[in-house]
């Protein structure tokens, strides 16, 4: 299987890129910074010891902040990631640290790491979540370089297909120092392709990395107004938020809907959603010119979710109306606002539970259903006070991690 794989992609390798060009000409792709996913940068390598994270976009960027806050005061860090969102995140955060560069992720081909390798020479790896490269595992494990695999997740729908593949996988995994998972779940399956290196030591996404230099956003025609935000948006989700907001304001006049989609690319579709109904909206990235007439505000930029969550109690989380599986609704829980979902979150099972649990997060199917909840809670607020409970966490799982991963670390 591994052979297989080596020479597929080897083949596949003069191909990418013209598909990269076709990217570039969807907007997809960096028109400049394409190229580093070919394993070609003008950038240069620090002197000395170098970590290596990879993660694939924005979620499992921000889940693995806090680790590389802790080790960017002392340490040269290179991160790669795969999208230009998350790409974006990353410069919005790190582009005043001398220390730490971010590069897009190097394609999977023999050609592409082993340029890569030559050019970075990473002293340690860290891959996040399902993030499982076999020509990069291998090439590290013949340099001696230890790989760890943090948060590392298996859905249940890989794990069907990882099970047909049992040998190859198990051959893999067996190549990571260490598989710090992020659920009983993902522990189990694991498990089952019989490595002895893992271990469940909690969520990274528990842990929320705070930006110090997210302002608040204040307009004083918000001071009367009930905020309702739709987080994380995907195709068809918009519209169920935007009915939702047709029907709220008969008996809320003063009601106001933040959309913040998942992908800002789509926002000239949600335009046309809004105009079909009439409603007065506003596209931009700030609150500044929001009026009393306005209903909908599109936020058209990515980076600035934090300052703008902290405006409502009810947030409705997407990428779970559809088969996606959901969005992180830790974010939102440690604003002390309730979480509104679809039924499908199976990506975060086990801290929507806890959350349901905490009568923090509920469950909607339909347009009807949202309103509802929404009417239940907006005449009877509640006072939710978790933020607390998930410092704690967040700090417990942290201090956990870092223990773990210091005894990998040798500069």
């Amino acid at each position: 299987m591994r052979i297989i794989y080596y020479f597929a992609t080897s083949l596949l390798h003069y191909l990418l890129h013209p598909y990269l060009r076709l990217r570039v000409l969807k907007k997809k792709e960096s028109a400049i910074r394409f190229r580093e996913k070919l394993g070609i940068t003008n950038a240069q390598r620090y002197d000395g010891y170098l970590m290596w994270f990879h993660c694939s976009s924005i979620g499992e960027l921000k889940s693995i902040f806090p680790i590389i806050d802790h080790y960017v005061k002392k340490n040269r860090i290179l991160v790669t990631t795969s999208t230009l969102s998350s790409s974006e995140i990353f410069h919005k955060k790190y582009s005043d640290k001398k220390n730490i560069i971010h590069q897009f992720a190097p394609i999977d081909s023999p050609q592409i790491i082993e340029k890569f390798f030559l050019k970075w020479k990473p002293n340690i790896i860290f891959f996040t979540e399902s993030e499982i490269w076999p020509n990069q595992i291998y090439y590290a494990k013949n340099k001696s370089i230890p790989i760890i695999l943090l948060n590392g997740r298996i859905s249940k729908r890989s794990f069907a297909k990882w099970k047909l593949f049992k040998t190859a996988i198990s051959e893999i995994l067996k190549c990571f120092k260490l598989i710090l998972c992020q659920s009983n779940e993902s522990r189990d399956y694991f498990h089952y392709f019989k490595t002895d290196n893992i271990e469940n030591i909690g969520n990274l996404k528990f842990i929320i990395s705070e930006n110090s230099d997210s302002k608040n956003e204040d307009n004083i025609n918000l001071q009367k107004r009930i905020i309702f935000i739709a987080l994380s948006t995907h195709n068809t989700e918009e519209e169920l938020c935007i009915k939702t907001h047709v029907f709220l304001k008969l008996k809320y006049p003063n009601l106001l809907t933040l959309i913040i989609p998942r992908h800002i690319n789509r926002i000239a579709k949600i335009e046309e959603i809004i105009k079909k109904l009439k409603l007065n909206f506003l596209t931009e990235n700030s609150l500044s010119n929001i009026k009393d007439s306005t209903d909908i505000l599109i936020i058209n930029s990515y980076g600035n979710t934090q300052r703008f969550l902290k405006l409502s109690k009810y947030i409705f989380i997407g990428g779970s109306l559809i088969n996606h599986g959901g969005q992180n609704p830790i974010e939102v829980a440690y604003n002390n606002s309730l979480v509104f979902h679809g039924p499908y979150v199976h990506n975060f099972t086990e801290i929507y539970e806890f959350l349901s649990k905490e009568n923090i997060s509920f469950e909607v199917k339909s347009t009807k259903e949202l309103i509802n909840q929404l009417e239940k809670k907006i005449n009877i607020p509640q006072k939710n006070n978790i933020k607390e409970k998930i410092i704690k966490m967040g700090n417990e799982i942290l201090s956990s991690t870092i223990k773990k991963l210091d005894q990998y670390i040798t500069n």
